[in-house]
């Protein structure tokens, strides 16, 4: 990044500045809350931690807003000596899995996580247009590349997580912690959305000029386009350049092996997949014009499992895996059932797979009959937003379920956004992989529905080893034509 505006020291200073006074403002505005006779957001189990809460909200050294102050400024000298980067960086590659190095999500904290997130989806969703126009004036002052979230310090997030960390360093009681982020956070979340047009309108002053706007291609739609034509084409489609299926369907599966750089044992399965597969595309024209096929669903399975073990480890995998393999190359039924049923078998072994090896790791399965998705935490109950009960199709639950290896997902995770990879499923968890040399996140499944139903957990792209494939395909026979 290029040297600092010269009105860089003179901004920062003055967000330093300003963070008393946003802590104080919110300590004050919850008191004044909690002290009236309404006490509307909090539910009744709330209540009786309101005594406890209350002599914190008064000022003081001690006090909430003094702890909240000092996280917020710390948190700020980090994000000021923070290596700012262009958003338009290649695509993170999808990181090997070393299951012995796990760090277990604690469920309770899941809680904690979705009242910090709502911290920040008030301020985004009251200041939006505000947020955009002062990131783009920071990223001129502070010479980045792009206006990214990262450029604003004083972001919603950085106020969200300075506000947990306070309640943390006061050791309140995690009942306490949960009030005083609803409470406390609501009106932090007020005073920070007027704080932000302040700060836009100061630079303004200022002369700042925001960053100028530029035409970027995200990394994920440099690929180009994933619809099914791309494999008809080359399958011979009317207009296409037809590739015969015999050739086709092998040179297809080598090059998912290639570009998923698969160790040589699930190279091997992948190849064992061509014989049946081939079989099947003469017999269903469907297997050539359509990614949705259980077959290439399978060929993505066994590459993103591929992809997430190496050495050792993908060798005893890839032997617990091979009947499936196995069943397909000597039976006789070459429909879509018998890919399906492939496909339950796959799940059935990588699911039996996980649940040992997270056993290894001395992460204990959930004890029978101790509770199921959506929202059963034990004795924890649940958020006074978060619904008992839904009525017909449980799409959390459905989202939760159909996770599967290699899909790329974002959450909400110890008050920050993580971007990472599924890298397994035990019965009562899923792992996730964020950069090689990490340790794998480990979350229940059903804290995992509570992040997703709160907004905090989404799929960003599934698991596409087959369609990257017939892209190269395609423009290589584009080259050749």
């Amino acid at each position: 990044m290029a040297a600092a505006d010269p009105r860089f020291e003179r901004w920062r200073d003055l967000l330093l500045a300003s963070v008393p006074v946003l802590a104080s403002d919110a300590a004050q505005r919850a008191f004044e809350q909690l002290h009236g006779s309404a006490l509307t957001l909090a539910v009744a189990g709330d209540r009786q931690h309101t005594a406890s809460l209350m002599p914190w909200l008064r000022p003081g050294p001690r006090g909430l807003a003094a702890a909240f102050s000092a996280a917020l400024r710390a948190q700020l000298r980090e994000e000021f000596a923070r290596e700012l980067h262009d958003g338009a960086a290649a695509r993170t590659p999808t990181p090997t899995v070393p299951i012995d190095q796990l760090t277990l999500v604690d469920d309770q904290q899941i809680e904690e996580d979705i009242e910090v997130g709502r911290v920040i989806q008030q301020v985004d969703t009251a200041s939006e247009a505000d947020l955009r126009s002062l990131r783009s004036l920071c990223a001129t002052l502070r010479c980045a590349p792009a206006a990214l979230p990262e450029v604003v310090p004083l972001r919603p997030e950085v106020v969200a997580r300075a506000l947990s960390r306070a309640l943390h360093s006061l050791g309140l009681d995690r009942p306490v912690r949960l009030l005083a982020l609803r409470v406390v956070g609501k009106a932090a979340a007020e005073r920070l959305g007027a704080m932000v047009r302040e700060h836009t309108r100061e630079l303004e002053r200022w002369g700042v000029q925001p960053l100028p706007y530029q035409l970027r291609v995200a990394p994920d739609l440099a690929h180009g386009p994933r619809d099914d034509g791309a494999l008809r084409r080359l399958a011979g489609s009317p207009g296409g350049a037809a590739v015969p299926a015999e050739q086709l369907v092998p040179r297809l599966l080598a090059q998912v092996a290639e570009q998923s750089r698969l160790d040589a044992s699930f190279g091997t399965l992948l190849q064992r997949l061509s014989a049946p597969a081939l079989r099947s595309a003469k017999a269903d024209a469907a297997v050539l014009s359509s990614f949705d096929h259980p077959v290439w669903q399978l060929a993505d399975r066994i590459a993103a499992l591929g992809t997430l073990h190496t050495g050792a480890q993908a060798t005893r995998l890839a032997v617990l895996l091979e009947p499936v393999l196995q069943r397909l190359e000597r039976g006789p039924d070459a429909s879509r059932s018998a890919y399906e049923r492939a496909l339950a078998d796959l799940d059935e072994l990588t699911t039996g797979w996980a649940d040992s090896e997270l056993a290894d790791a001395g992460v204990a399965p959930p004890p029978p009959g101790s509770g199921s998705l959506p929202t059963d935490f034990g004795d924890e109950g649940s958020l006074p937003t978060v619904p008992m009960a839904l009525p017909g199709t449980d799409l959390h639950k459905a989202w939760v379920d159909g996770l599967r290896e290699g899909a790329r997902v974002r959450v909400f995770l110890h008050a920050r956004w993580l971007s990472a990879f599924v890298a397994g499923r035990s019965s009562a968890h899923v792992l996730l992989a964020t950069r090689n040399g990490e340790p794998l996140q480990t979350i229940g499944r059903a804290a995992l529905y509570r992040l997703h139903e709160s907004g905090l957990a989404t799929t960003v792209e599934p698991a596409a080893a087959v369609r990257e494939a017939v892209q190269t395909l395609t423009l290589d026979l584009d080259a050749d034509a």
